[in-house]
């Protein structure tokens, strides 16, 4: 495993990915630097913790009725002053927010962006918060190839020239999602585990016999998912190279595999000529999302088998 570089993201990046009103546009170059988003509720009591302020700060009608406890806008003016003195690359501010004019009198001398959005602030951490963890999360490059697999993200791996990208292939005729070949970004963010494409090989696939493939030109572009969670992992082993004991044969329990601090559950499937592999890797996810929702198949063939033997 390989890691990649620190990253950080533009105001304008983030303008650009979701839809705010510009209360008003500042230095939208700043760089945010820190997952998640910051409340400040230290800092608007004057209170420093760290000289700078590295991510998006978010206010909201907590923030709004402790300004209100203040005794004037003057009061309320120098606490936005002590918060955009440390530097937040931008402010996003929700409907329950009422100090909008007090707080554009103070970011335009500092040249703040000021965004407002109708979400709420729970919304904002589900949306805005986990789209810059995405993005600034630390990633680390693995072998395999990434799909989506009736909304499972299936990640599949096996060693050079096993067929991974075919089998990718066949999923993506048969209207699953593709999301990244050969060189698999993942991170663990939130217990999860995302994964997604390198700037290099997006949309790409490489095919034996064929060469580099365009994902989205040959199938479109309503085939490419960005990311996805890395839900389930497939490993294809060719069966020559291994005892045939090796392999799940009942399927009572599930195997896991360590990614990244992480348990995530593995399917092992042996490759043999004959067999249409992209159907085998649908029915693996199938049998994952019954086992997600309590059912063991192996649990009730094995129940009738002891009916019968009584």
């Amino acid at each position: 495993m390989k890691k990649t570089s620190k990253k950080s993201i533009t105001v304008q990046q983030l303008i650009d990915q979701f839809d705010f009103q510009i209360i008003y546009k500042g230095n939208t170059r700043n760089k945010i630097e820190i997952p998640s988003l910051n409340r400040t509720g230290i800092e608007l009591a004057s209170k420093v913790v760290f000289n700078k302020i590295l991510t998006t700060v978010l206010w909201s009608g907590n923030e709004n009725k402790f300004l209100a406890s203040l005794k004037s806008e003057k009061e309320i003016m120098e606490r936005f002053k002590f918060v955009l003195d440390l530097c937040p690359p931008a402010i996003i501010i929700t409907r329950h927010f009422t100090y909008t004019n007090l707080l554009l009198k103070v970011a335009k001398k500092y040249k703040t962006t000021i965004l407002r959005s109708d979400l709420t602030s729970s919304e904002l951490y589900l949306t805005v918060a986990q789209w810059i963890n995405v993005q600034l999360a630390k990633y680390t490059m693995v072998h395999g190839t990434l799909v989506s697999v009736f909304g499972v993200g299936v990640l599949i791996q096996g060693e050079s020239g096993v067929g991974k990208s075919e089998i990718a292939m066949e999923l993506i005729k048969k209207g699953h999602l593709f999301v990244a070949d050969d060189a698999v970004d993942i991170a663990n963010i939130g217990g999860e585990i995302y994964g997604k494409s390198n700037a290099i090989s997006s949309s790409f696939i490489e095919v034996r016999g064929i060469g580099i493939v365009n994902v989205a030109k040959m199938f479109g572009v309503e085939k490419i998912e960005n990311s996805a969670t890395v839900d389930m992992i497939i490993e294809m082993k060719k069966v020559d190279n291994l005892e045939r004991q090796e392999f799940e044969r009942v399927g009572k329990q599930i195997n896991y595999k360590n990614v990244m601090g992480i348990k995530v559950p593995l399917y092992t499937l042996p490759v043999t000529p004959g067999r249409k592999m992209s159907d085998l890797v649908e029915s693996a996810v199938t049998d994952f999302k019954l086992k997600e929702d309590g059912y063991f198949s192996a649990c009730e063939y094995l129940d009738n088998y002891k009916k019968v033997i009584k």
